[in-house]
């Protein structure tokens, strides 16, 4: 394997140049061929959109007070914060002439995390913590200009801050403005000094939200109906443990070493006991698994839930099947490198066929900190990341 280079190394030397670096980030050279609307963006094309907010960037008066990894975070998102668009962009049903791109910055978040890890890893030393702001900026680039059509404003904040350091959101929200043509770009760069403010005014802009205890900040982001503020009696009553990560992650050693003592509900189990391969639908493997699950939280048992959990949607599901009984949900995201995953694969017995692997990076939903009563990530077996 060749040796490494600092991906905030590369960036300095390549003095932040857009162009210079389209030869090393090809993928995105496939946005010149994305048009946008032109109410919003008169300027053209999304890769000359892409190439104006990262000159926004470096040009912008905050630049130079960034350290180094802020920039490499900043820069890096700015370059991808659009690259969802390819697979989004289409022609809007509803308005004639008009040009859409739903769910980009989700799909952005997920494009960019696949080619990381799978690709940019492997040249450049990435630290987990670097990638993951990254790709949380790109889903998140929107929210100072939308911010006020969420529900609850703040928890959207508040929420965010858990990914991402606002003062990086605020400055890509407004390199976003910079880079477009549009007629409105004064008052939408009013809107994201307005996000600023009142980031400030809910004290989230410099730190995250210190809660009383845990319980507390897991219902306000659970419930979104209390103030941080607040201090709530603890109501759980035992630890359920939710593991998540790729196949040949670790889990399974992780359990042996953590929670021996512990019964485990394995989706691998019980897919083999039912003969169901890696391939084919879980549906009928995860029914079984929350009936065993059942029975322990009747019971008020702690007990480890092991299975891959890359989906938002399945997470959740759990999370709200135990916390109806009264459990503190832990979630455990296990992470090693893409190529030691098909190491492994090798040598298992129980193999995943390569393109079930790679289906799963690409559909995953990353945990979220706010996601459980406690959240914590371990990359390459032993390293913790705070």
């Amino acid at each position: 394997m060749a040796v490494q280079q600092r991906l905030e190394d590369f960036l300095e030397q390549m003095g932040y140049c857009f162009d210079a670096l389209l030869a090393e980030f090809r993928w995105l050279e496939e946005l010149e061929d994305v048009m946008q609307d032109s109410t919003w963006h008169r300027e053209g094309n999304v890769l000359e959109h892409t190439r104006r907010v990262c000159r926004a960037v470096v040009s912008g008066e905050e630049w130079k007070d960034l350290n180094r990894e802020e920039r490499t975070v900043l820069y890096m998102a700015a370059m991808f914060h659009d690259i969802g668009k390819k697979s989004c962009t289409m022609r809007s049903a509803e308005e004639e002439g008009r040009i859409i791109s739903p769910g980009h910055s989700i799909a952005g978040m997920k494009r960019f995390r696949e080619l990381c890890y799978k690709e940019l890893e492997e040249r450049f030393l990435i630290p987990f913590t670097v990638r993951e702001e990254i790709a949380w900026l790109i889903r998140y680039h929107g929210l100072p200009l939308l911010f006020m059509e969420k529900e609850s404003p703040a928890v959207s904040l508040v929420r965010a801050r858990e990914s991402v350091r606002l003062k990086l959101l605020c400055l890509l929200g407004r390199a976003d403005v910079l880079g477009r043509e549009c007629s409105d770009k004064t008052a939408a760069l009013e809107t994201v000094e307005y996000f600023r403010a009142y980031a400030r005014e809910t004290g989230c802009y410099d730190e995250r939200i210190h809660f009383a205890n845990e319980y507390t900040r897991f219902c306000y982001f659970e419930k979104q109906t209390i103030w941080p503020e607040e201090c709530l009696y603890d109501t759980t009553k035992f630890d359920v443990y939710v593991m998540a990560g790729l196949p040949l992650a670790g889990k399974d050693t992780y359990i042996q070493e953590n929670f021996s003592h512990l019964p485990v509900i394995s989706l691998d189990d019980i897919r083999e006991e039912m003969g169901v391969r890696p391939s084919e639908p879980s549906g009928p493997v995860a029914a079984v698994a929350r009936e065993r699950a059942k029975g322990f939280l009747r019971t008020q048992t702690s007990f480890v839930w092991n299975a891959t959990n890359l989906v938002l949607d399945n997470r959740q599901k759990i999370c709200r099947l135990c916390g109806n009984y009264g459990a503190r949900v832990n979630i455990r995201y296990l992470e090693v490198p893409y190529r030691e995953v098909l190491r492994r694969n090798t040598v298992r017995e129980r193999s995943v066929p390569v393109e079930v692997i790679n289906r799963m990076i690409r559909r995953l939903d990353m945990v979220e900190r706010t996601e459980g009563f406690r959240v914590n990530f371990q990359q390459n077996d032993d390293r913790w990341i705070k």
